[in-house]
């Protein structure tokens, strides 16, 4: 019975834990889809592109989603093994609570275990390349869109006016165009065309821009008298505008969130050694200056000049001394903000086995209740320890806290009330 059981319990909860992880992800994608979606379509990303944003995301959506899964899944599987009764079956053999609660609580050391390795080996690839993608994305120009009747002036140098446009395979149709040329800077150049077709090459960079029927008008700001005028039955522009590209680019700078546990630990040591460099470096302006104080006061004591002269030597110091001053608190800020993306790579995961703790005597509690009641459960502490969590890191990022309460504070209060319930639940059962 005791072999059987804990391979029982594990199977109990693999369903219900993979389904709650897909449907936490599904509603993470759903939430960046809603944020982004309207700007990659408007700077006409391609659909790969789209993809790889999202399959990027994934990474930080895995680190969020498996502790909540675990807890959506706790609270399922003892809630369903409590309506059927099988908690009071198990408990008349003549096996604790506590043994049920072991084989689990071991288990979600493991998933934790994973998800640390994770937090540092995947993750952090993962938040850079989606930073990069990002900003790649920020930086491209949306797409040309005309509509008929208005100007279109985002090209630098051009106004285009259609008074129809028609899409058809990556190419518009225009008809009675209207081009203001201004890429020459001492001529004044106005197209007219009964049609046209625009068509941007991604592959080259360029715009081009067929004209059918037209005529162009010309103006030499030289030599404002002469006026020239020709048509034409096919004239061609090709504008390079390679910031309509999405151009990737690399970069060896990581934040915070793009390091692991020992870049993190290795970045706060270097600004532990640029502090000290900062403190000596004001002991010993400190100690020069009282020597040149010294010495001044032996040579030139009581003239004005002299009295000048400590002025002047005491605010340069008291300039340097905060220029110093506020490196340093720089530095500790810095540190703080490293310290607590450290801790958080552990706290996280850990809320895995303090999620076990709540979630099976909640589950035991409510009892069979559908998925319903399960996730608005796990939703509500999920916040409640996300909120403690946020506010944490708030405040150890603006040096009220330090770091390691700020992000291992939820877990000891959200695993003290796990706790609480347990030993309720065992002397009630």
């Amino acid at each position: 019975m005791l072999r059987i059981l804990p391979l029982y319990l594990i199977r109990e909860h693999v369903g219900p834990f993979f389904l709650a992880l897909v449907v936490i992800k599904l509603l993470f994608i759903l939430n960046v889809l809603y944020r982004d979606l309207g700007k990659f379509l408007s700077k006409g990303i391609s659909f790969p592109v789209i993809v790889e944003f999202l399959f990027l995301n994934l990474a930080w959506m895995i680190a969020l989603s498996v502790p909540m899964a675990v807890l959506t899944a706790t609270i399922m599987a003892f809630g369903r093994l409590a309506a059927d009764n099988e908690i009071t079956a198990i408990r008349a053999s003549g096996i604790s609570l506590y043994q049920i609660f072991i084989p689990l609580v071991l288990l979600a050391t493991l998933v934790a275990a994973g998800l640390i390795w994770f937090n540092n080996n995947v993750l952090p690839d993962f938040n850079h390349k989606a930073r990069l993608l990002a900003t790649d994305i920020t930086r491209k120009k949306p797409m040309i869109n005309l509509d008929p009747g208005i100007i279109y002036s985002e090209i630098p140098n051009y106004n285009i006016l259609v008074q129809k446009v028609e899409e058809q395979d990556s190419v518009s149709y225009v008809e009675n165009v209207i081009i203001d040329d201004q890429s020459e800077s001492n001529l004044i150049k106005t197209i007219t065309a009964k049609r046209g077709e625009i068509c941007f090459h991604e592959h080259t960079g360029l715009l081009e821009i067929k004209l059918f029927n037209g005529e162009m008008h010309e103006v030499n700001i030289d030599e404002p008298d002469r006026f020239t005028k020709w048509e034409f039955p096919k004239h061609i522009i090709k504008i390079p505008l390679s910031e309509m590209l999405l151009i990737r680019t690399q970069s060896e700078y990581r934040g915070d969130r793009e390091k692991s546990a020992a870049a993190l630990l290795e970045s706060v040591q270097k600004n532990r050694e640029k502090m000290e460099e900062r403190k000596k470096r004001i002991n010993k302006r400190i100690h020069e200056y009282l020597d040149e104080l010294n010495n001044q006061l032996n040579a030139n004591a009581g003239t004005q000049k002299h009295l000048r002269n400590l002025i002047n030597d005491y605010q340069q110091l008291a300039r340097q001394i905060q220029l110093d001053l506020d490196m340093i608190k720089s530095y500790e800020k810095s540190s703080d903000i490293f310290l607590v993306e450290y801790h958080k790579k552990y706290s996280i995961p850990t809320a895995c086995i303090v999620f076990v703790l709540v979630g099976a005597p909640l589950g035991i509690l409510i009892r069979k209740r559908g998925w319903a009641v399960a996730g608005s459960l796990s939703l509500g502490f999920f916040l409640i320890y996300w909120a403690f969590l946020i506010g944490g890191e708030i405040l150890a990022d603006r040096q009220i806290v330090s770091p390691f309460l700020a992000m291992w504070s939820p877990n000891i209060i959200v695993g003290a009330l796990g706790i609480f319930l347990v030993l309720r639940t065992v002397r009630e059962i």
